[in-house]
């Protein structure tokens, strides 16, 4: 009865493995590694590129010499995790990276644009149980929101922003409703 039990519990992958099989996925497809469990990722909308040229335009201004700013790039975070932001502002580092991936503890802030997810919060309580990432932010274009996101609740946002409320990062500030823009199009 043990085996046949051991067979039917999911395999948890470790990031060693996972980089070591990453080769042989299909590679018309991206893919993260949260928790153990490889997820495929959907190719980004429209409106869900857009919001990520948001952020990455306004953050812009951040001091380089400071912070470095990631599109879609992996951060190692624990235990065994190697999700893609949509953007993440890292310490800076002369080689940018090139001889490791940035793990939770170069990242000041991860943000993640969210339109159709598998589990909406999924990954954000896995950056927040890294505990060493210190605020990560969640725009869900669905709901035209932005989740606050800290390491004192790893589990639920710190608080939940709507229409022309604030928040900023290092003197950067944003209001809800120019992350995502209008909703109208152009005819």
């Amino acid at each position: 009865m043990a085996i046949a039990e051991s067979l039917l519990r999911p395999y948890r992958f470790s990031r060693a493995e996972y980089y070591a099989i990453a080769d042989s996925l299909d590679p018309a497809s991206r893919y993260e590694l949260l928790d153990g469990t490889i997820y495929a990722v959907s190719p980004a909308k429209p409106p869900h590129a857009g919001v990520v040229d948001f952020f990455l335009n306004r953050l812009r201004p951040l001091d380089p010499a400071v912070y470095q700013l990631r599109v879609q790039s992996v951060v190692e975070i624990e235990p065994d995790g190697s999700p893609e932001p949509d953007v993440a502002v890292l310490a800076a580092r002369a080689d940018y990276y090139r001889m490791s991936h940035p793990n939770g503890g170069d990242a000041a802030l991860v943000i993640e644009v969210a339109d159709t997810e598998r589990n909406p919060r999924e990954k954000m309580r896995s950056y927040m149980r890294d505990g060493r990432i210190p605020v990560a932010w969640r725009a869900d274009i669905p709901s035209r929101s932005v989740e606050i996101w800290t390491a004192a609740d790893p589990e639920n946002p710190r608080e939940v922003l709507h229409d022309d409320a604030r928040f900023e990062f290092e003197g950067v500030v944003f209001v809800v409703d120019e992350v995502f823009g209008s909703t109208s199009t152009a005819s």
